[in-house]
């Protein structure tokens, strides 16, 4: 099955591939139309200084919801997303079944079913789930949100991170 690779030599963190998924994953599809009418945020550095993405909001300043992030690794940069692992721990984490893997290998989230318990984060070895605070499945525990991972932008032929790295940083293929 076809995931998303990053190539670390090639990342001149530009940031695309997180602004190209949040687009993707927005109602209108428009960079402009995402920020004013939807609210979505493409600016790590307005969050910076929250690890919780529940405290960010609620100080006012929201942590994008990019599917994918670029982070410092070892004076390189590289951009971490799902890998939809073969053997994917964060499947078997989840106690739920919220995590699953469809006909096609991707590894995708029952939004309805996810409880946020957060056992996939800790699971998985890429760092790559986070939490979309936005979605709430559990009542009257603030915070709390479900499982936001890389979906490979399934209405896509090729990823919109893959497609927009001007230094081709991200592959899109078979391993």
């Amino acid at each position: 099955m076809k995931a998303v690779y990053p190539i670390a030599t090639r990342c001149i963190d530009c940031h695309l591939c997180e602004i190209a998924c949040i687009i993707e994953h927005s109602q209108t599809k428009s960079p402009v139309s995402a920020h004013f009418l939807e609210g979505l945020q493409f600016n790590w550095q307005l969050s910076r200084g929250y690890a919780d993405p529940a405290e960010a909001k609620a100080a006012v300043r929201p942590s994008p919801l990019s599917r994918c992030r670029v982070s410092a690794n070892s004076f390189r940069f590289i951009s971490t997303m799902c890998r939809h692992c073969e053997v994917a721990e964060c499947v078997l984490a989840c106690k739920n079944g919220a995590l699953y893997r469809d006909a096609s290998g991707r590894v995708l989230v029952n939004e309805k079913k996810c409880i946020g318990c957060w056992m996939c984060i800790m699971a998985c070895s890429y760092g790559a789930i986070t939490r979309n605070i936005d979605r709430q499945n559990v009542p009257g525990v603030a915070g709390n949100g479900v499982n936001h991972h890389c979906d490979l932008c399934p209405n896509r032929r090729t990823p919109a991170c893959v497609y927009v790295c001007p230094t081709q940083a991200l592959a899109y293929e078979e391993r």
